[in-house]
């Protein structure tokens, strides 16, 4: 079995700083793109709710553009939070390895993790695909509107 006890040295310290910097980036990113999906939906209910008249939302002039536009921002959003808590995941399991003055190679630290080709991608979902559904939204708006 195992000594899970880790040896504290200057090295192995830096190592960590280094996994809690890391992990504190993708939780600083995960709160700021719920934020971001938050502060969007209050601004879509606005218009969504002035646009009704007395038959409630369902007769707003923007249903179901909104609501629509409202859900595929939160999907958006939600992938790329994911993306956030997958590699935060990866950092943690680095943390957890142990101390890192082995004997062999095998416990010397890098900062290379998992191949994992989907979390950017998946980033890049929410940090593009906001902006390009919200101008489809504007353009359909523009060229097509509502009650017009």
């Amino acid at each position: 079995m195992a000594d899970a006890r880790i040896e504290r040295s200057a090295e192995n310290d830096a190592v960590y700083r280094y996994i809690r910097s890391e992990i504190q980036f993708e939780l600083s990113l995960i709160n700021a793109r719920v934020n971001w999906l938050v502060t969007s939906q209050a601004f879509l209910f606005v218009p969504l709710t002035l646009g009704a008249r007395q038959g409630g939302i369902g007769a707003s002039v923007y249903y179901p553009v909104i609501p629509v536009l409202g859900v595929i921002i939160c999907a958006l959003v939600l992938v790329s939070v994911v993306a956030a808590v997958w590699r935060s995941r990866q950092w943690r399991a680095k943390g957890e390895q142990g101390a890192y003055a082995g004997r062999d190679n095998r416990d010397a630290f890098d900062i290379v993790l998992p191949h994992s080709p989907m979390i950017p991608r998946m980033g890049l979902i929410g940090g593009m695909g906001v902006p390009l559904a919200l101008v489809g939204v504007w353009l359909w708006l523009l060229t097509a509107p509502p009650g017009g």
